[in-house]
């Protein structure tokens, strides 16, 4: 079971490149994570409340860690600082429609797809 905290940026107005990769790895983990939840969901594999909770907390890390990345960046980490957001909330995203319908097999196998390319 994945382990993280999605920590602040602390009192800074910009994301620095460390906090990039930090948050990056963080929502490539929840992908990941979160693929194989969609993947016992798919198979049967997963009671509905614990699908249901644990995609919902997956959300909320991977939410968490976009509002990290909402924060600007220089110049020459902009466009990596905006597709680590933007795939942070598509992460929480597809981790927020597991969390709607955790027994729907249909949505599982979407969201497992998903969550397969995003965390890759």
């Amino acid at each position: 079971m994945l382990l993280v905290a999605v920590a602040g940026c602390g009192g800074s107005s910009t994301v620095s490149a460390e906090q990039v990769e930090k948050h990056r790895e963080t929502v490539h983990s929840i992908a990941a994570e979160g693929a194989l939840l969609a993947a016992d969901v798919e198979r049967g594999r997963s009671t509905r409340p614990f699908a249901k909770i644990h995609s919902g907390d997956l959300s909320e890390l991977a939410d968490g860690a976009a509002k990290a990345l909402a924060k600007p960046a220089g110049a020459s980490l902009e466009a990596e600082r905006r597709r680590e957001e933007a795939r942070a909330v598509a992460v929480s995203d597809a981790l927020a429609q597991l969390h709607a319908h955790p027994d729907d097999t249909g949505v599982a196998s979407a969201v497992r797809r998903k969550l397969e390319r995003l965390s890759g």
